[in-house]
């Protein structure tokens, strides 16, 4: 069991309460004023702190706040006399669970520490608990992040022996076959090969990047200068955004028999955004993620409809998709961290949370409508 402080300017009165819980089983340490209680409280470990409310120097709700700072786990009870029923009340606001007004029987003091010790323990279990659930959910997420991540690199790794076998192949082929001839195709072989470790690094990169961007907070941009006006700021070409991003799709969504429609307003001002990066790099892998997302439910084909207007000064982005579509129960968690439809080692869970902490540092917004084999609807909007 862990001490109970106990607080009181009254020396004779402490110590005598002090003595007769000590009676009962308690183990208690007791201090004369709040200094004193501070120094104590940091020395042990705290059940129950039972609090006068008129202490010299601290007095007993100043003494109760530090208390919270210290020992944010420790219970606390107020002793008041009959006059300071309004200011031990405030000291329950304060984060007391109870209050007890002098002179208290000492089996009602011992009945509230008891109380307040098991309503500690049911707190340290239900956190107890909670810590658990992040643990499983964390381990969850890592199988997900090592599929995902070992896919690529098992490639990349059996690509870098075939070339080693290639490079190998090379000199026995200089001696059979003419040398230009032998050169040609082994090359065109170690070219291939390059090219594919190329692809599932790049694979690895963005599963890298993903984890990053979701790790640290969207910061207030640097405001260094940009051009004469010296803003901090940067002018973005959404639709020029929006083209790159479709061009690095076409062989995709080709090969699915994914057939795009692309509605986009003529006139589509600037964008003014950040220039700390968020111009580029994050607003095209929050895009990119959303458009991945809709080829992923289509893998038979579909059709995909990207439609972009400007409406008070916003721009409105719309990714339509006709896909499996996605359960009601999942929708309110499509935004999570790790929060993932898909079959472990397809995907890990953090495209649309990337995607929405993009938007939201930018300002905007992003809205998800859905029906189960009904496709999907992505708004997203932008101050312009």
């Amino acid at each position: 069991m862990n001490a109970v402080l106990l607080v009181d300017d009254e020396r004779d009165f402490a110590d005598i309460l002090a003595e007769r819980l000590q009676a009962r089983g308690f183990q208690v340490k007791t201090a004369y004023d709040g200094e004193e209680a501070l120094r104590l409280a940091a020395s042990i470990e705290l059940d129950v702190a039972v609090l006068d409310v008129n202490l010299p120097g601290i007095d007993g709700l100043s003494l109760l706040r530090e208390l919270k700072r210290l020992k944010p786990q420790a219970e606390a009870l107020m002793l008041t006399g009959q006059n300071d029923l309004a200011t031990a009340v405030a000291g329950m606001k304060l984060g007391a669970s109870d209050y007890l007004v002098k002179p208290v029987p000492i089996e009602r003091l011992a009945e509230a520490i008891l109380r307040a010790q098991d309503r500690r323990e049911e707190r340290l279990e239900g956190l107890r608990m909670a810590e658990t659930a992040k643990m499983a959910a964390l381990g969850h997420m890592a199988e997900g992040v090592a599929h995902e991540i070992n896919n690529p690199v098992n490639n990349m790794v059996s690509l870098a022996g075939w070339l080693e076998d290639l490079v190998a192949d090379l000199r026995e082929e200089l001696q059979t076959l003419n040398a230009a001839e032998a050169q040609t195709i082994t090359l065109g072989e170690m070219r291939e090969s390059a090219r594919k470790m190329r692809e599932h690094g790049q694979r690895v990169k963005e599963i890298t990047a993903k984890l990053l961007c979701l790790c640290h907070k969207a910061e207030a941009p640097a405001r260094a200068a940009i051009g004469a006006g010296g803003s901090g700021e940067a002018a973005l070409d959404l639709r020029a955004l929006l083209e790159a991003l479709v061009a690095e799709r076409r062989a995709r969504m080709a090969a699915a028999g994914v057939q795009l429609t692309q509605d986009i307003a003529r006139e589509l001002p600037l964008m003014t955004l950040p220039a700390a990066g968020l111009a580029g790099t994050n607003l095209s892998t929050a895009l990119g993620n959303i458009l991945d997302n809709a080829l992923d439910a289509m893998p038979q084909g579909g059709s995909l409809r990207i439609g972009v207007g400007v409406q008070n000064r916003e721009a409105h982005i719309e990714i339509v998709d006709t896909g499996c579509g996605i359960l009601p129960a999942h929708l309110p968690r499509v935004f999570e961290p790790f929060f993932s439809t898909k079959d472990v080692g397809q995907g890990t869970g953090l495209g649309l949370s990337v995607s929405y902490g993009t938007v939201k540092a930018l300002g905007g917004d992003i809205d998800i409508a859905s029906q189960p084999g009904a496709g999907a609807r992505v708004l997203i909007t932008l101050p312009c």
